[in-house]
C-alpha cells in the first residue's frame, strides 16, 4: 500500500486558492531566525533527495509478496510506511541515524518512548528538519477513519488507542518544541506575546506556514482539527492559549493592507475561527483576550482594536470614504460602470461580513459561557467607539475605529438580534419577553454601565428615574442584544448624520442642475456610492428596518392611549428617537424602502406620537420626527428615479402607510405642535432653519388633506376645536412666515431688476445667477405656504378667522394681490426673468381661491375692505379679468363674481363710517390704532381703554401692558359694557343718517 495522496482529494480551484494564500503569506513572512538556525538550515535539494529515497523504499515494501501474519508485523510495516523510518538501514527519511537499533521492530510504544525524543535531541538534524518531521507525521495521521476499535489510514490499520496515543504524543512534542524548546536543548527565543510585530519565534513561523497556511486544504483541516482537539482536551489551558496566540498573531501579521481585489486572506481567517468555535475552552480564552478578538487588557482605543485583532481587520473591509481607502481610484468616471463596480464590490464585502454574522451566531447559540464572553466582547467594542458620538471633538473621534468598521459591527448586531424580530409574529411574541427591570439596574450592570452612563435617558422624560436596590447581573440574550444594538445604533446614526447627511447629501442638494455633468459632481457621486454600497444594500436596509420596527413597537407597548408611560423606564430614550429619524431620512429617498412599508408605518406611528408634549418635553427632539415623513417630499433631493418616484406616490403601499389608527389619531395634532415648536428652537437663523422645517410640515399637511382628506379632515377639525391656544399660535406663526416669504421674494425681484437697469459689468452675470437661485428657493417656500393656506381654508377656514388673526390675514392677502397685479406690479416686471421662477398668474389664481374659501365670513370681508393701504374693488375686478381664462368652471366664475359684489357693497357701507369720522368722540377711538372700537375693555394696571381685538393682537407676541409694561393676560382685562353700548348706538344713528341722505339725494335726482 503506497503513501496517501491527499492532494487528489482537493479540487484544483481549492489548490489554486490555497497556493495563492500561502504565497501571499510567505511574501509577508519575516525572517526572525537566529544565526545558528541559518547556519544549520537544511539544503532544499538534499531534502528532495531524501524524500525521493524514502518513496523508493516504500515502493519496495509495497511490492513485497510476503504475507503479514502478526499484529506486530502489521504495526511495524504501517509505522515504517507512515513515518519513513526503516530500521534495516537505520534511516529516517533516507538519512542515516545512530539512535535506531538495526532491524528493530517498530511499535507505537517504541516511537513514543525512544525515537521521538532521540530524534528531537539528535545533532544529526537541524531544528527545521525536526519540526518538518513532526508536522509531516501529524499530516500523515490526519486522513483517517474510525471503524469500531480500529483506525483506518491510507497506509494501513491500527488500534484506536495506539493511534491516539501516538497522535497526542506527537502533538505534545510539537507544543513543547514551540513553547519550551530548552526541553530538547534547543535555543530559547524570547518573543513578547503582547507585541504584534514581535515574531522572533521562527519555530512558530514554520508551524504556522506549514499547518495554518498549507496548500493542501483537506489535510491541513484534518491536522488542525486533531491539533485543536488536543489543545482543548489534553494540553494545559495556559499552554493551549500560548500556542494559539502565537498562531493568531502570525495570522494578524498577514494583514498588511486591506484590498478589495482579493478577499482570500479574510476567508482563510474566518475558516480558522469557524473551526475554533467548536472548542469551548479555547474560544473562552480567545474571546476574553487574544489577537483573534482583541487583547482588551492593553487595547484602549477603537483604532487599536481595529489594527490589533483579526476580527478588527475583518471588520475593516469597508468602502466608506471616511476609512481612508482608495475609493477615488476604485470607481471610474463612467456612471454606469460605477454602479457595476459598486455591485461587484458589495458582493465581496458582504460575503465576508455575512460570514462574520454566522460566526457570531454560532457563538451566541453555543452555550451560556461563550454567550457571556461574546456579550463582554460586544460591550468592549461599543465602549471603545463611544467617542464617535462627539462630533465637535475630531481628535477624540480619531481614537475610535473607522466609521465603516463600526457600521459593519452594527450590521452584525442587527443580524443577531433580528432572529427575535424577523416577522410580526415573532415581534408580538418576544416583545413581552424583554427584561424591562434591567433598565433599573442598567447603570451599575458590568456590561452596560459604561455604555448607558446617562441611564435616566432610557426612562420617559416625564418619569423620574429611581435607582435599584439590588443589582442583578444575569440577563436574557434578547434583552442584552437589544440594549447593545440600540446603543450601537446611536453611534452609527450619529456618524452617518455627520459624514453622510450633513456633508455629502447637502452638497448634492446644493449643486445647480448645470453641475450634474461636471467632474466635481462625479467626485461627489463616487463618495456617495462608496457609502451607499453598504448603507443602502437591501440586506442592510432590511436588517436595520426590522430592528427599528421592533424598537418602535416596544416603545408603543409601554405607553397608554393617553400617552402616559405604563412602565416608568419605558425605553423612550432620546438616542432611540434620533436614530429612527436619521435612518428614516437616509432611506426615505431609496427605492428599497418600498419593500418595507409595514416597518416604515411603525416608525411613522411612533414618530407621530413622539411629537406630543405629553410624552416628549424636549421640543428639539419632537421636531426631528418630521424627517421621517420626507417620503412625500417630491422636491429636489430625492434619489428616486422619476419613474419609480411616480409609482411610489401612486402606489397602494403609500395609501396603506397612512391608513393607520395611530396616525389618524396623533399625526395632524403632532405636526401642528411641531410647527409651533419650531419658533423656539430655530430663532437664530429664520430662513435656513425655521422655514426649512416648516416647509416640510406644510408639505405633509397639504398631502394629508388632499390625498387622504376623508381620514385626516376630521382630525384637523377636532384638533383645533379642543385646543384654541394651539390654533392661535399656529395661525399666527404661519402668517408671519407667509408675510416674510413674500417680502423676500419681492425684494429679490427688485434686486434683479436693479441689476439689469445698471450698466453691464464683469460680475453682472454671476450676480444675476446668485439672485435667481435665491429667488427660486424662496419662491418654492412661498408657493408651498400659499398652497397649504388654500387647502386649509377650503376645509377649516375658521383656523385663520379668529379675532386675533383675521385682520392680519386680510391685510396681507390684499397686499400681495396689489403688489403683483396693482400699481406696484411695475416694480417687479423683468423681461429676462423666467415667468416660472415667480409665476404671478399662479399666485393670483391661488389667492382668489383663498378669498373665496373665506368669503362666507362677514367679519373677514369687513377686514378686507377696511384695508386702506392695498384694497380696491377695481383691483379685484382687474384680477378677475386676468385669471378668467384659468377658471374653467362656470360655478367658480359665478362665486368669484358674487365675492366681488359682496366686497363692493360692504365697501360702500364702510365709506359711510369714514365720511363721519370727524364726528367720532375721542373716547370711542382705540388709543393704539385710532380706529373706532367695537368691544372696549380696560387694562387693569394702566387703566387705559382699548379695543379687545387690539389688545388680543398685542398679547400674541408680548404678554405685557403696552402702556406701563406690567404683566398682562387677556383674562385680566375689564369689559366696558356702557361704553360699548354708546359706540353701537353711534354706529346705528350714523348709518341711519347716511341711509336717509342717500334716499333724499335719490329723490332729488
Amino acid at each position: 500500500m503506497g503513501q496517501a495522496q491527499p492532494a487528489q482529494m482537493v479540487s484544483q480551484q481549492e489548490q489554486s486558492s490555497n497556493k495563492k494564500l500561502t504565497q501571499s503569506a510567505q511574501g509577508n513572512q519575516k525572517s526572525p531566525e537566529s544565526q545558528d538556525f541559518n547556519s544549520n538550515q537544511l539544503n532544499q535539494e538534499q531534502m528532495i533527495q531524501n524524500l525521493n529515497s524514502d518513496q523508493n523504499e516504500k515502493r519496495e515494501l509495497e511490492n513485497t509478496d510476503e504475507e503479514i501474519q502478526s499484529a506486530e508485523d502489521i504495526e511495524n510495516i504501517w509505522l515504517s510506511r507512515t513515518f519513513g523510518i526503516f530500521t534495516n538501514t537505520q534511516q529516517i527519511y533516507g538519512k542515516q541515524v545512530d539512535f535506531i537499533p538495526k532491524d528493530q521492530i517498530l511499535t507505537v510504544d517504541f516511537l513514543i518512548e525512544q525515537v521521538y525524543y532521540q530524534f528531537l535531541t539528535s545533532s544529526q538534524f537541524t531544528e527545521q528538519e525536526k519540526l518538518q518531521f513532526l508536522i509531516k507525521s501529524l499530516s500523515s495521521l490526519s486522513d483517517y477513519k474510525i471503524q469500531n476499535e480500529a483506525v483506518l489510514l491510507a497506509e494501513g490499520k491500527i488500534k484506536k488507542d495506539k493511534y491516539f496515543d501516538l497522535l497526542n504524543h506527537i502533538q505534545g512534542q510539537l507544543l513543547t518544541c514551540t513553547l519550551y524548546p530548552d526541553a530538547f536543548d534547543w535555543q530559547n527565543i524570547d518573543e513578547d506575546p503582547n507585541v504584534v510585530d514581535d515574531v522572533k519565534n521562527y519555530r512558530a513561523n514554520i508551524i504556522f506556514y506549514e499547518l495554518f497556511c498549507s496548500n493542501n486544504f483537506v489535510i491541513a483541516q484534518n491536522t488542525l482539527k486533531n491539533l485543536f482537539d488536543y489543545l482543548e482536551t489534553q494540553a494545559s489551558e495556559d499552554d493551549s492559549f500560548k500556542f494559539l496566540e502565537l498562531m493568531m498573531k502570525r495570522e494578524l501579521t498577514l494583514y498588511k493592507r486591506i484590498s478589495f481585489d482579493d478577499t482570500l486572506l479574510q476567508q482563510h481567517s474566518l475558516a480558522l475561527l469557524h473551526n475554533l468555535i467548536n472548542y469551548q475552552k479555547l474560544m473562552e480564552k480567545l474571546l476574553s483576550n487574544s489577537w483573534a478578538f482583541g487583547k482588551f487588557d492593553q487595547i484602549k482605543t477603537g483604532i487599536q482594536f481595529q489594527k490589533s485583532s483579526i476580527i478588527g481587520m475583518l471588520l475593516t473591509l469597508s468602502s466608506f470614504p471616511t476609512d481612508g481607502h482608495q475609493w477615488k481610484s476604485f470607481f471610474s468616471d463612467d456612471r454606469k460602470q460605477m454602479l457595476d463596480q459598486m455591485s461587484c464590490l458589495r458582493t465581496k464585502i458582504f460575503l465576508i461580513i455575512d460570514d462574520i454574522c454566522i460566526l457570531f451566531q454560532k457563538i451566541l447559540n453555543s452555550n451560556e459561557i461563550l454567550r457571556s464572553k461574546l456579550f463582554e466582547f460586544i460591550s468592549n467594542i461599543i465602549k471603545l467607539n463611544l467617542n464617535l458620538e462627539k462630533q465637535l471633538n475630531i481628535q477624540l473621534q480619531k481614537l475610535s475605529s473607522s466609521p465603516g468598521l463600526v457600521y459593519n459591527f452594527f450590521y452584525i448586531l442587527t443580524y443577531l438580534f433580528n432572529q427575535f424580530a424577523d416577522s410580526q409574529n415573532k415581534i408580538n411574541q418576544y416583545i413581552k419577553k424583554v427584561d424591562l427591570n434591567l433598565l433599573i439596574y442598567c447603570k451599575k450592570h458590568p456590561l452596560f454601565s459604561s455604555l448607558y452612563q446617562n441611564v435616566d435617558l432610557l426612562a420617559s422624560e416625564l418619569t423620574q428615574f429611581v435607582e435599584a436596590e439590588n443589582l442583578e447581573t444575569i440577563i436574557d440574550p434578547m434583552t442584552a442584544l437589544y440594549l447593545f444594538t440600540q446603543r450601537m445604533s446611536h453611534i452609527v446614526a450619529t456618524s452617518l448624520e455627520q459624514f453622510y447627511i450633513s456633508i455629502l447629501i447637502r452638497e448634492i442638494k446644493e449643486l445647480p442642475p448645470e453641475a450634474y455633468q461636471s467632474q466635481a459632481y462625479n467626485k461627489i457621486l463616487k463618495q456617495k456610492i462608496s457609502f451607499d454600497l453598504q448603507i443602502l444594500h437591501p440586506k442592510s436596509i432590511k436588517q436595520i428596518m426590522q430592528f427599528l420596527c421592533f424598537a418602535n413597537q416596544l416603545a408603543l407597548s409601554l405607553i397608554d392611549s393617553d400617552l402616559k408611560p405604563i412602565y416608568p423606564y419605558g425605553l423612550l430614550s432620546s438616542t432611540f428617537l434620533i436614530d429612527t429619524q436619521i435612518f428614516s431620512s437616509i432611506y426615505s429617498f431609496n427605492e428599497e424602502i418600498l419593500n418595507h412599508v409595514v416597518e416604515l408605518q411603525t416608525l411613522c406611528e411612533f414618530a407621530a406620537i413622539s411629537m406630543h408634549k405629553k410624552l416628549i418635553t424636549n421640543p428639539h427632539l419632537r421636531i426631528k420626527s418630521i424627517n421621517i415623513y420626507q417620503i412625500i417630499d417630491d422636491k429636489k433631493g430625492s434619489f428616486f428615479s422619476r419613474d419609480s418616484r411616480q409609482v411610489w406616490k401612486q402606489s397602494q403601499q403609500l395609501t396603506m402607510l397612512f391608513n393607520s389608527k395611530y396616525l389618524r389619531t396623533y399625526l395632524i395634532d403632532g405636526i401642528i405642535q411641531c410647527f409651533i415648536d419650531t419658533e423656539k428652537v430655530a430663532e437664530e437663523n429664520q430662513f435656513l432653519q425655521k422655514l426649512n422645517i416648516r416647509f416640510k410640515i406644510c408639505l405633509i399637511i397639504r398631502y394629508l388633506l388632499q390625498v387622504h382628506k376623508d381620514s385626516y379632515q376630521e382630525c384637523l377639525l377636532n384638533g383645533f376645536k379642543n385646543d384654541k391656544e394651539q390654533q392661535l399660535h399656529f395661525s399666527n406663526y404661519f402668517l408671519n412666515d407667509f408675510i416674510y416669504l413674500i417680502e423676500e421674494c419681492l425684494q429679490c425681484l427688485k434686486n434683479i431688476k436693479q441689476l439689469f437697469n445698471e450698466q453691464p459689468s464683469f460680475f453682472q452675470n454671476y450676480n444675476f445667477q446668485k439672485l435667481q437661485k435665491e429667488l427660486i428657493v424662496k419662491s418654492q417656500y412661498f408657493y408651498e405656504y400659499l398652497r397649504t393656506l388654500e387647502v386649509i381654508t377650503s376645509i377649516q377656514p375658521e383656523i385663520f378667522l379668529i379675532d386675533e388673526i383675521r385682520e392680519k390675514l386680510a391685510i396681507h392677502l390684499n397686499y400681495i394681490l396689489e403688489q403683483i397685479n396693482g400699481k406696484q406690479s411695475e416694480d417687479y416686471k423683468i423681461q429676462n426673468i423666467n415667468a416660472k421662477i415667480f409665476d404671478k398668474i399662479f399666485i393670483m389664481e391661488i389667492l382668489i381661491n383663498i378669498y373665496m374659501n373665506l368669503s362666507k365670513n362677514q367679519q373677514f370681508l369687513l377686514e378686507v375692505i377696511k384695508d386702506e393701504r392695498s384694497f380696491s374693488v377695481e383691483l379685484f375686478k382687474q384680477t378677475q379679468i386676468q385669471t378668467q381664462q384659468f377658471i374653467n368652471c362656470e360655478k367658480r366664475s359665478e362665486l368669484l363674481q358674487e365675492f366681488i359684489n359682496q366686497i363692493e357693497e360692504l365697501n360702500q357701507k364702510q365709506k359711510v363710517l369714514v365720511q363721519n369720522s370727524e364726528d367720532i368722540l375721542e373716547e370711542f377711538l382705540d388709543p393704539l390704532c385710532f380706529s373706532l372700537m367695537t368691544d372696549p375693555v380696560k387694562l387693569p394696571h394702566s387703566n387705559v381703554i382699548v379695543d379687545r381685538l387690539t389688545i388680543k393682537k398685542h398679547l400674541l407676541n408680548n404678554q405685557i401692558d403696552p402702556f406701563d409694561r406690567s404683566p398682562l393676560t387677556l383674562d385680566m382685562v375689564i369689559d366696558q359694557i356702557e361704553l360699548k353700548q354708546k359706540i353701537e348706538n353711534y354706529i346705528t344713528i350714523n348709518l341711519e343718517k347716511q341711509k336717509n341722505k342717500q334716499t333724499f339725494n335719490s329723490e332729488q335726482q
